[in-house]
């Protein structure tokens, strides 16, 4: 009888249970104080160096972050509890002690199934948010990490040469980085005990700084996550696997223009880019974009505000094998994100999600159903 496995994947954003005070010291303008809580960058005076005012730069960002997470984390145990996903993959986590913290304190009250099964292994992101994966008490899981890989692994096989000959940006970052660490967190192996499906979990480089400028960082990571399957199947296309993950990278924009047309609806117009990050995981049908499934208009899985773009950031690429035991369609589940997402004001919503925040997380989450 076949075995059914919902699959699920949630950049779950910013799960933390600290807290990072280096904007006191680096300023309002540097990176670090655009992840701090918004009440905080308003009212703070803070990075001029004067070490007297940081007990109260510190209680503030810790009252803020405690009002703010509260709310939010309601909703993002809701929109996990609407996946109801034996499986799921997760981005942006802090530590096994976060995700846990959160399944007992937020989860837990929604009387849903528990995940017994919880894994995160410490990767490269120097904000220390890594990759989790976490899975009910029937589905028991085996995992190893590969964040320590380098561009000279890739070199070792002639498919890793071959891949890097055909994506030239990622060949050019593959030289600049020699002896560093190619994934900017890590790609998560596991292996699912009661169906024999392997899980690749990753979250590639942010688009910071530029996508042209960056791109060829994540077409580097994408190979470097193809080689592994490569050297890990006889037969890729007809094993049963699947990358999981937010891969910040889009292969179809929908842009949302400051006009609007006679239903009064903001115009929106599609634009098509000649290459992706994620490319190196779908040439020559080597994996299938799941989301494809899904009508074009309503892929996005992510929308940028300062930019008006609705974009798929989010994805469960599949081999050709495990992607013919695809049952329905997947479904992206929209209802935490915030009012602030252009044409789609009947959308419905948690309770108290707000034009900003709170909200379950800035990425949808993102289900799909097999039958094994």
């Amino acid at each position: 009888m076949p075995t059914k496995l919902r699959l699920a994947t949630f950049n779950i954003e910013n799960l933390f249970t600290r807290h990072d005070f280096n904007a006191f010291l680096r300023g309002p303008d540097s990176r670090e104080a655009h992840y701090l809580a918004p009440a905080v960058q308003f009212y703070a005076n803070y990075g001029d160096g004067d070490l007297s005012g940081f007990d109260a730069f510190r209680r503030l960002v810790e009252t803020s972050a405690v009002v703010m997470d509260d709310d939010k984390r309601q909703h993002t145990a809701l929109a996990i509890a609407a996946l109801d996903a034996d499986v799921v993959c997760l981005q942006e986590v802090d530590s096994h002690l976060a995700l846990r913290r959160f399944l007992d304190a937020y989860f837990a009250k929604l009387g849903e199934e528990p995940y017994r099964h919880v894994v995160l292994h410490e990767g490269n992101d120097p904000r220390g948010i890594d990759v989790a994966v976490m899975a009910h008490a029937d589905w028991p899981i085996y995992t190893r990490s590969h964040a320590d890989l380098t561009p000279a692994w890739l070199d070792n096989e002639p498919t890793g040469v071959a891949l890097l000959d055909a994506f030239p940006a990622a060949k050019t970052q593959a030289g600049r980085m020699r002896g560093q660490r190619i994934l900017r967190r890590d790609c998560l192996e596991v292996q699912l005990s009661k169906a024999p499906v392997t899980l690749f979990n990753c979250h590639f480089k942010s688009m910071s700084g530029g996508r042209e400028a960056s791109i060829g960082m994540r077409q580097l990571e994408a190979i470097t996550v193809r080689e592994i399957i490569t050297r890990r199947f006889d037969d890729p296309a007809a094993a049963l696997w699947c990358v999981t993950g937010d891969l910040n990278d889009y292969r179809r924009v929908i842009k949302v223009r400051k006009r609007r047309d006679d239903d009064g609806r903001w115009v929106e117009d599609v634009d098509v880019p000649d290459e992706s990050g994620v490319d190196p995981l779908l040439a020559d049908g080597f994996g299938i974009n799941l989301l494809d499934l899904v009508a074009e208009d309503n892929r996005w899985t992510h929308f940028y505000a300062g930019e008006r773009h609705k974009t798929q950031l989010d994805y469960l690429i599949a081999s050709p094998a495990l992607a013919a035991k695809v049952r329905g369609v997947p479904e992206i589940v929209r209802r935490g994100m915030p009012h602030r997402v252009l044409n789609c004001e009947d959308l419905p919503r948690y309770p108290r999600v707000g034009w900003d925040r709170p909200k379950a997380s800035d990425h949808c989450p993102v289900v799909v159903e097999f039958s094994i």
